[in-house]
């Protein structure tokens, strides 16, 4: 999930991105850069260590991606690094692509079922949803016997209860008097 810091990042650097077209480029940079300077260790331990000044940390990024990446995402980078906030950079990057995903009509949906589904019952489920979310839907299934029978779609946010376990979680709570 991501904090409302992270979320102001993303959408101001989305907004110059949707201004220009250029949100593919950018999404792909934005993405890159996140993969190159979190992947090692070191250079995030680098990146977040208070005791490193940040000149230091501009010069490393600047000499990494500079002529490289984007600028828009050059220059968002080096104010996250202005403001402390380079640990943000991955809840960025994700808040980012949802924001890029739902400009292009694609929800990504994880569906928790009880059971495994065969490439039809996939199908099916994939055509429903794409009806009910009015957009193209990237499908991740997971398996989770826990919830006994019927499945959990979650979206963007949304969550739809149609499990046997919510159900009896719900009649449980009136049953209860809540």
């Amino acid at each position: 999930m991501t904090g409302i810091i992270g979320r102001n990042y993303a959408r101001a650097l989305f907004e110059l991105a949707s201004e220009t077209s250029s949100l593919d480029a950018v999404e792909a940079d934005l993405r890159a850069s996140r993969d190159a300077l979190f992947a090692d260790r070191e250079i995030r331990g680098f990146l977040s260590n208070r005791l490193i000044g940040r000149p230091v940390k501009r010069r490393l990024i600047r000499a990494g991606l500079e002529g490289k990446a984007d600028e828009r995402v050059l220059h968002l980078l080096l104010l996250m690094v202005d403001r402390g906030r380079m640990s943000l950079l991955g809840e960025v990057t994700e808040d980012f692509e949802a924001r890029a995903r739902l400009a292009r009509g694609v929800r990504k949906v994880k569906l928790s079922t009880a059971f495994p589904l065969g490439p039809e019952e996939k199908a099916h489920v994939t055509h429903a949803l794409e009806a009910r979310f009015n957009a193209r839907v990237e499908l991740e299934v997971t398996i989770a016997p826990s919830l006994i029978g019927g499945a959990v779609v979650e979206s963007e946010g949304q969550e739809i209860e149609l499990s046997i376990q919510g159900r009896m979680k719900s009649l449980s709570a009136a049953l209860e008097g809540r």
